[in-house]
């Protein structure tokens, strides 16, 4: 269930234009998702990994103007999953 709610979360996003910078909001994104990849379980990892790579190339598609709400919504998620995930 949790790692279903990080993919749907991730496939949220759709292309609206091209854009050839990331901004910073969504490079500081992308490293703490590529970081929860890692601490996360292999056989998880590997069942989101062709998700996280969609939305990382969807979100970079975006003009910057785009990019940071959708960098910002994906960051809220991310918080999320790892609260849930990583419950004491």
């Amino acid at each position: 269930m949790k790692k279903l709610l990080l993919s749907v979360a991730l496939l949220g996003f759709s292309t609206i234009s091209m854009a050839a910078d990331l901004s910073e909001s969504c490079k500081t994104y992308f490293d703490k998702l590529d970081s929860f990849m890692k601490a996360i379980p292999k056989q998880q990892s590997d069942m989101i990994k062709q998700s996280v790579e969609l939305a990382k190339q969807q979100i970079s598609s975006l003009s910057a103007d785009n990019q940071v709400p959708a960098c910002r919504q994906g960051m809220d998620f991310l918080q999320q999953a790892e609260a849930n995930l990583f419950k004491k």
